[in-house]
C-alpha cells in the first residue's frame, strides 16, 4: 500500500486485472448491492464504495472483448495495452484471450497460450452449454478442445443436492434409480413457471431470492415474457426489488451486443427493447413495494436482492411472509446455499435486551454454519432423499440485526472519528 497525503486513505497497488466490460460493470453493481444490504444491517464489511471505485477505475483494470488477445511479457517487462495499441517491453511470454462461457452476461473462459512453445491452458471455472433467453451457449468446444491443459471444476451441485443426481449405493448390487435428473433449459423454465403460478392461484405470494446483476437477468426476462404473453398483469404483480435494480437494468439495456443474437435482432427491427420489462415493477427499496402490496391486494411474485436470504430485501420479505402456508420461497441458484462468512462485527453483535421472546434469539453456539437459503435447501434435499415430503413448518435461523444506541466510550469514539472525517473533508475542499 501507499498512502495519500491528501486525505490519509490507503491507496492499494493492484496487479493488472483483465475482464470483459459487462463483468466489470455488473461486478461493480454486485459489490454496491452487497455493501448497501450490509450497511442497512450495520455490518462493516471492511471495505467501502470508494474502495470499489478505486479498483474498477484503476489504470491496471483492462476491459477486453471476446476473442481479443493481450500479450503479457516476462517479469521485468510491461504488458501491452489491452486494446493492442501499445507495444510491450521485454520478451513476449503469454497471450491471454477471453471467449464466451455463458451463464452470465460477459462471462468468459480464458485461453492462456505460452509463446515459447505454443502450449495452451484453458481456465474455465464456470460455463453453460445451453442457449438461454438472454445468452448464447459457451464456445468451449470451439476454442478449448485442443488445449494441453484444462482447468475447470466438476459440473453440477455438490453436497446433499448433488447426491440426488447420483444413483444411491446398494449393498445388493442392484441398480438404484436417481432421485433427480438434470433438467433441460426448457423443462426447467416450465417447472419454474408452474411452481410460481400454483402459488399465485391459491392466493399466495412468491419470493425468489436473486443476485444483484447475474442470473437475475435471465429470470426477469423469462418471467416478463410469460407475464406479457399470458396478460397476467391485471391479476398478479411481478416485481423486482433491490438497491441497484435501476442501475442494473440500465446497464443491461446497453449490453445487447454481449447477449443472445435474437435480442439484438429484436431491437434492430424496432420491435421494442427486450429489456423494456413492461410487466415488471421495479423498486430500489421495500417501502414502495409494501405500498403496492397494500393497495393492490393481488398475489405478487417478487425477485428480491439477497440470494442467501441472510440480508437485503429477500431476508425482510422472508420474515414478513413466512407465516403464511400459501406463500412460496423459490430457490433458483444453489451456489448461494453455502457456508456463512460472517464479519467480526456481526459475530460480536449483542441481541436487544428488550426482546419480547428470548427463545427467538439464537446464540452463536447454536447458529447454523449455512446461509438461510442453504438451510432450506438442505431440508428440502433430506425430504427428497428419504421420500418424505418437506414439512409445512421447518426451523431455520435467520440473521436479524438488533440495534442499540451508542453510549459511553463507544459514543465518544464514534463522535471523535466522525469529527476527524469531517475535518479531512473540509481540508480537502479548501
Amino acid at each position: 500500500r501507499s498512502f495519500s497525503k491528501k486525505n490519509g486513505r490507503a491507496k492499494r497497488q493492484y496487479p493488472p486485472i483483465y475482464s470483459t466490460f459487462p463483468t466489470a460493470k455488473m461486478g461493480q453493481m454486485t459489490l454496491y448491492d452487497a455493501h448497501a444490504n450490509a450497511s442497512l444491517d450495520g455490518t462493516n464489511l471492511g471495505w467501502d464504495l470508494d474502495d470499489v471505485d478505486a479498483i474498477f477505475s484503476s489504470p491496471q483494470f483492462h476491459n477486453l472483448k471476446y476473442s481479443q488477445s493481450v500479450t503479457l511479457f516476462d517479469r521485468g517487462g510491461a504488458a501491452s495495452k489491452a486494446d493492442g495499441s501499445g507495444a510491450g517491453v521485454g520478451t513476449p511470454a503469454l497471450i491471454v484471450t477471453p471467449h464466451r462461457s455463458g451463464c452470465v452476461v460477459g462471462g468468459c473462459f480464458w485461453v492462456l497460450k505460452r509463446v515459447r512453445d505454443d502450449s495452451e491452458i484453458v481456465v474455465a471455472p464456470t460455463y453453460h452449454h445451453s442457449r438461454e433467453k438472454h445468452l448464447d451457449p459457451y464456445e468451449l468446444l470451439k476454442f478449448g478442445s485442443a488445449a494441453d491443459v484444462l482447468i475447470t471444476r466438476p459440473g453440477g451441485p455438490a453436497g446433499a443436492l448433488g447426491k440426488l443426481y447420483r444413483p444411491p449405493s446398494s449393498s445388493s448390487g442392484k441398480k438404484q434409480r436417481v432421485v433427480l435428473h438434470p433438467p433441460l433449459v426448457a423443462r426447467a423454465e416450465g417447472e419454474l413457471i408452474d411452481s410460481i403460478m400454483s402459488a399465485l392461484r391459491r392466493g399466495g405470494n412468491v419470493l425468489i431470492p436473486v443476485d444483484a446483476s447475474g442470473r437475475v437477468l435471465e429470470l426477469v426476462l423469462v418471467l416478463s415474457r410469460f407475464w406479457e404473453k399470458q396478460r397476467l398483469g391485471s391479476a398478479y404483480n411481478l416485481c423486482w426489488v433491490g438497491p441497484m435494480t435501476y442501475n442494473t437494468i440500465e446497464y443491461a439495456r446497453s449490453q445487447l451486443e454481449w447477449m443472445a443474437a435474437p435480442l439484438g435482432e429484436q431491437f434492430d427491427s424496432q420491435r421494442g427493447h427486450p429489456y423494456a420489462l413492461k410487466s415488471v415493477t421495479i423498486f430500489s427499496s421495500l417501502p414502495p413495494l409494501h405500498n403496492l402490496l397494500t393497495t393492490s391486494k393481488n398475489p405478487t411474485c417478487v425477485l428480491a436482492s439477497g440470494a442467501t436470504l441472510d440480508n437485503g430485501p429477500s431476508r425482510d420479505l422472508l420474515l414478513k411472509w413466512v407465516d403464511n402456508p400459501d406463500n412460496l420461497i423459490l430457490l433458483t441458484d444453489y451456489t448461494h446455499c453455502t457456508l456463512r462468512s460472517i464479519p467480526s462485527s456481526a459475530e460480536d453483535a449483542t441481541p436487544d435486551n428488550d426482546a419480547e421472546d428470548d427463545d427467538d434469539v439464537i446464540s452463536s453456539a447454536s447458529r447454523s454454519d449455512f446461509t438461510t437459503a442453504g438451510q432450506l435447501l438442505l431440508k428440502w434435499c433430506v425430504g427428497k432423499s428419504t421420500g418424505v415430503e418437506m414439512g409445512d413448518v421447518v426451523n431455520v435461523d435467520v440473521l436479524v440485526p438488533h440495534r442499540a444506541p451508542l453510549a459511553g466510550a463507544e459514543l465518544k469514539e464514534f463522535l471523535k472519528e466522525e469529527e476527524r472525517v469531517n475535518s479531512l473533508k473540509r481540508r480537502e475542499e479548501e
